[in-house]
Parts: structure tokens; C-alpha cells; sequence
């Protein structure tokens, strides 16, 4: 029996509108999509997932975007997958910004975008000049910091190492402040002085050191912190806020010594350290030279160093240390009529000849050296004033390096007792002492 045409056209229809129904449209996707690696993704893991040295190959990953529509841009890197995870690989040195575009319907089109530094094997360019000085601007009286940085650029000083202490930046963990650092940083910056900041001094509570448990004879800021994520924050903080107007950081100070790596010098944990606020460090600002924590002496063997001093260069590079800096620094106190500039440079020969074993030939910097003209120093002969600007004229004469800071500008007290407090070449009134004029007399 066939079908009347009124029927037929009627089945038509109810096929059609069957077939035409959709399924109800899904609601746009909720949550705040999020792109990792983050900023606290890279201080707990050292800033190892965002910086490296070229080639350089990372992963970044979306959270909370589970039907959104992902587009990613890869800013020049190789990339493997994608969807809600991406795998780059970098094969040059620069800054790059990957980023994921997210789109859904019934959302606005969200672009999340991270900074990934790929650091070449090439130190950063540095500004010429040999000739620095010593001087904890932060710790001196703010009426003098104006009359040392004029007296400092009248003799000719071009580079001033300066302590940036983490203790007076970060006295409670997360209580951050400024006022000892950035009236220094900026009048040494107007004056055309080029820095060099120590980032060292760790607070109490990143110790856990405190006065009940820290030996009377050892400061209490000398005790590494117990967390490296303390420290890669801290640094990646200070160069973050001085970038442009600090050129080189150095990574704590003589962690060769039990002075001031307590209880006893370890570089295992020195060389986690330096890694970590080396890579926090070019991350905040790529430009920036990092410098090996000054070593005590010459880092290898030169006799006065307590035992546990020794060869600390050797083990910096046997723990991987040599892939974490731009410049290599020392500290070779010799005395100028006992040892003579000959063993001074013998000693900067020795450390030099070992890099060269290890096929480096990055910059070495002598950020300490000296002699106070004070009684007595260490048990040694006292040197007179004419004796001590003699040794001005000869140091900065030593070879093999690419700068040198003399310890220290001016003197730290008034105390003429205390040979520790003398090493200066201006007196604490600011008076010059003959070693000013020796060193404003060279040829720069």
C-alpha cells in the first residue's frame, strides 16, 4: 500500500526535524587557566625550569584549562607536543617569551605568556677598568657616604664592591626592605662608580642559627641558610631591583673559610648555592656578570689557610661549580715585605694555571687584597703608611687579571689599637692616609 503524498511529506518532516535537533551546547569551561612553570615554580626548584645554558630545553604546562582551545607560540624553540603540554627545545642564547593563547566560547581569549633566559657560554661584556676598591657603604655613617664616593671618583676609582646584606633586606622571612641599599646603589650609580654587590649575610631564620645555639667567635650571619630556595629568592630580589644599575654580583664571600662559611667550610653546599643565585640572578637580569664567591688566598694551597680551606677551587670543579659563574675571584693576602709582589703574583699565577688545566679561560678577579698598616696584623710585621701605599703602587700592577679591589677604602672605626680597622687609605674622619695619594697617582 503506498503512502497518500500528504503522509509522505509529513514522515519528511518529522526526519528532518529529528536529524536537525543538536546536542545542547556545553557551557563554557569555569576556572582560571594558569601557565607553569610560574615564578614559585622556578624558586623551589633553583629557577632550573626557566634558565639555562644554550642548548636549553624545557617543558610548560597549562593547569586548570580542561576545554579551552589552546594555540601556542613558541617564540623560535622546537616544540614537541601540545594540547594542555608543551616540550621546548632552544639551540640559541637569548630571551624568550613562548606563550598560550586560550580561547572557549562564552569566555574572553586569554594569552598567557612566560620569559625563558637561555644564557651563552660567553660572559656578559663588562665596562674596562682595573681598578676597584672595598667599601660597606650600607654600614657607614650616611653623612660621610656622599664624601667617600666624591674622594673615591677623584682618585680614579672605576669599580666599588659593596655589600648588599641579606639580613638588613630580609630581617622576617617576607618582611623586605630597601632603606639600607638604595640611596648607596643610586648616589654610587650618579657618580659613574660601576658596582660590584656581594649577596651574602644570612638572616637568623634562614639559619636557624640564633644566639643561643651560634659559638661566641663566629658570626652568626656566616651559617649557610638550610632551604637553596631562600637564597635563589633573595637573590633573584636583588638583582631584579637594581638591574641596569648593578653590573656584577658576587655569590657570599670566602666559603673557603670558617670566618665566614660556619661551622667549617663545604663545597658541596656551596656549589647548590652558587647554582641557584646564579641562575636566579640571570633570570632577573640576563646581563649580569655573576662572580664566584671571593676564596680565601689563592683557593688551592698556600700554607697560612686552616686545612679545611684548602683546594676549595678544585672541589668547586669537581661539584660542577664551573657551569654557575662568569669570573672567577680570590682573595690573596700577602704581605707586602714578607712575601713581596713576586709571591703575590706567583700565588695569582698558581690559581690562573689551574683554570687553564680545566680548559677555562673566564676572567679572575682579586675582590679582596691588601694590607692594613695597622699592629701586628695576623702576627705578621707591622708595615708603615709609605709601606702600604708602596704595596698600592705594586698590586695594582699584578698581571693574569681582569680587575682588582683593594680592601679597604677607609677605615671602619676610630681605633688605632685594632689592626683590622686600619686598612684603609683614608683615616675614619675621611683624612687622607699616603696610600690614597699613591693609588690617585697611577696611571688609569
Amino acid at each position: 500500500m503506498r503512502a497518500s503524498s500528504a503522509a509522505r511529506a509529513t514522515i519528511v518532516l518529522l526526519v528532518s526535524a529529528l536529524f536537525s535537533c543538536s546536542t545542547p551546547a556545553a557551557p563554557p569551561p569555569s576556572g582560571n587557566p594558569a601557565l607553569h612553570p610560574s615564578l614559585d615554580d622556578a624558586l623551589a626548584n633553583g629557577f632550573a625550569p626557566l634558565v639555562g645554558r644554550a642548548p636549553f630545553a624545557t617543558e610548560l604546562w597549562l593547569e586548570d584549562a580542561v576545554g579551552w582551545e589552546v594555540r601556542w607560540e613558541t617564540a623560535g624553540a622546537e616544540p614537541t607536543g601540545g594540547g594542555l603540554r608543551i616540550a621546548l627545545h632552544f639551540t640559541r642564547p637569548g630571551v624568550y617569551q613562548p606563550s598560550a593563547t586560550l580561547s572557549a566560547r562564552g569566555r574572553e581569549t586569554v594569552t598567557l605568556t612566560r620569559r625563558i633566559v637561555v644564557i651563552a657560554d660567553a660572559p656578559p661584556p663588562l665596562p674596562s677598568g682595573k681598578f676597584g676598591v672595598n667599601q660597606d657603604l650600607p654600614a657607614d655613617p650616611p653623612p660621610q657616604v656622599a664624601s667617600e664616593i666624591r674622594l673615591m671618583r677623584a682618585a680614579g676609582v672605576g669599580w666599588l664592591r659593596l655589600p648588599l646584606r641579606w639580613f638588613w633586606n630580609e630581617p622576617r622571612r617576607g618582611q623586605v626592605r630597601w632603606d639600607y641599599f638604595d640611596g648607596v646603589v643610586q648616589q654610587a650609580g650618579d657618580a659613574g662608580l660601576e658596582l660590584l654587590a656581594v649577596l651574602g649575610g644570612t638572616p637568623r631564620w634562614a639559619s636557624g642559627v640564633d644566639n643561643t645555639t651560634a659559638p661566641r667567635t663566629v658570626e652568626r650571619d656566616a651559617f649557610p641558610p638550610t632551604r637553596t630556595s631562600d637564597f635563589a629568592a633573595y637573590v633573584y630580589r636583588m638583582v631584579d631591583r637594581y638591574r641596569g644599575r648593578v653590573r656584577a654580583y658576587e655569590m657570599l664571600n670566602e666559603p673557603n673559610s670558617p670566618d665566614h662559611w660556619a661551622p667549617a667550610p663545604n663545597a658541596e653546599r656551596f656549589v647548590e648555592l652558587l647554582c641557584a643565585g646564579y641562575l636566579a640572578a640571570k633570570y632577573a637580569d640576563p646581563d649580569a656578570t655573576v662572580v664566584v664567591g671571593g676564596l680565601n688566598g689563592n683557593g688551592l694551597a698556600l700554607g697560612y689557610e686552616a686545612p679545611v680551606s684548602r683546594d676549595f677551587l678544585k672541589a668547586i670543579y669537581a661539584g660542577g661549580g664551573s657551569r654557575c659563574f662568569d669570573v672567577m675571584a680570590i682573595h690573596p693576602f700577602a704581605h707586602p715585605t714578607e712575601d713581596g709582589i713576586a709571591t703575590l703574583q706567583s700565588w695569582v699565577d698558581a690559581t690562573r694555571a689551574y683554570m687553564s688545566s680545566m680548559s677555562d679561560t673566564r676572567p679572575l678577579w682579586l675582590t679582596e687584597v691588601g694590607w692594613s698598616s695597622g699592629q701586628n696584623l695576623w702576627g705578621h710585621t707591622t708595615i708603615t703608611e709609605d709601606e702600604q701605599a708602596k704595596w698600592v703602587r705594586e698590586v695594582y700592577g699584578v698581571g693574569g687579571v681582569q680587575k682588582l679591589f683593594w680592601y679597604n677604602f677607609k677605615e671602619t672605626r676610630a681605633d688605632p689599637n685594632d689592626p683590622e680597622l686600619q686598612w684603609g687609605w683614608l683615616r675614619y674622619d675621611l683624612q687622607p692616609k699616603p696610600a690614597y695619594r699613591a693609588f690617585a697617582a697611577l696611571p688609569k
